[in-house]
């Protein structure tokens, strides 16, 4: 066995009387084994950067990720809720809608002297599509500022093109038909990055029909039973999609139709919206 620490040989021990010399030799161990120095060496030092490199850069990917994409969730949830307030204004101004009802109505003789109360629904152009446009009479009445006035007010939604090409869904509050018409311009805004808007009527088979007339023949001078609306917000690559079917609590059919009807304000009707799938 080869000893692990050095030993003393004595090569010399004579003796005297009047003393002796001793001589001594250290020997070394010969293990025929390379004792490990202190330290790392260079092949080691690399190692350990490359192997260091290679966590941090994964790291700030991860990090870089996350807050890339913290600008876009904020723009889906700003879409989301301002989707959802439009579609929740929307469906309380259609259940307060207004219908001139017989008597009081009448099959108007000329074009001239419109129904103040009709329901027109179109499909007008706004930057480089087509969209709808829902013209109507509510109850409710939005004042802007300190212009308290209660009423039946003329409720118009249609969009407009910004200067950004995007496009806002506005709402035209008028409660005095009398009035000039007042500039587009100075409506507010529902809703902002409107990818799509439509309007869907359903008449008393439960047709549906993307045009609307209350004061036309072609419509047979009833008003809708339903509108279906949809509405599609987005910015960027994302859109969010909004549906509801909204049954309105007046209706007229067709007032030279012998089984003319109208459905109470106290049915009730189905306004629920839901985001549809992408």
């Amino acid at each position: 066995m080869i000893p692990n620490r050095p030993m003393l040989r004595i090569i010399n021990n004579s003796k005297t009387r009047h003393g002796g010399i001793r001589k001594f030799v250290l020997l070394r161990p010969a293990t025929g084994v390379r004792q490990p120095a202190d330290g790392f060496t260079l092949l080691e030092i690399l190692i350990a950067i490359s192997i260091f490199a290679v966590v941090v850069t994964t790291i700030f990917g991860s990090f870089n990720f996350v807050f890339g994409n913290v600008d876009a969730v904020e723009d889906a949830m700003t879409d989301y809720e301002m989707a959802s307030g439009a579609m929740n204004r929307m469906i309380a101004d259609l259940q307060t809608l207004r219908v001139s009802l017989p008597p009081v109505y009448a099959i108007p003789e000329n074009t001239e002297k419109q129904d103040p109360y009709r329901i027109v629904g179109e499909v007008v152009a706004a930057g480089n599509a087509e969209f709808s446009q829902l013209r109507f009479t509510s109850a409710s009445h939005l004042p802007l500022g300190k212009q308290w006035r209660q009423g039946i007010a003329e409720i118009i939604y249609y969009l407009e093109e910004q200067p950004d090409a995007s496009l806002t869904l506005k709402r035209s509050d008028r409660i005095d038909f009398n009035e000039p018409v007042p500039e587009r311009g100075n409506d507010p805004i529902l809703c902002e990055n409107v990818r799509a808007l439509k309007f869907t009527y359903l008449d008393a088979e439960g047709d549906e029909r993307e045009r609307w007339d209350s004061e036309s023949e072609q419509y047979e001078y009833a008003t809708p039973r339903a509108v279906r609306i949809l509405l599609t917000v987005g910015s960027g690559e994302q859109s969010h999609a909004f549906e509801v079917l909204t049954t309105l609590p007046l209706y007229r059919d067709n007032p030279e139709d012998s089984r003319f009807q109208t459905i109470p304000a106290s049915t009730g009707s189905s306004s629920t919206f839901e985001a549809v799938p992408q």
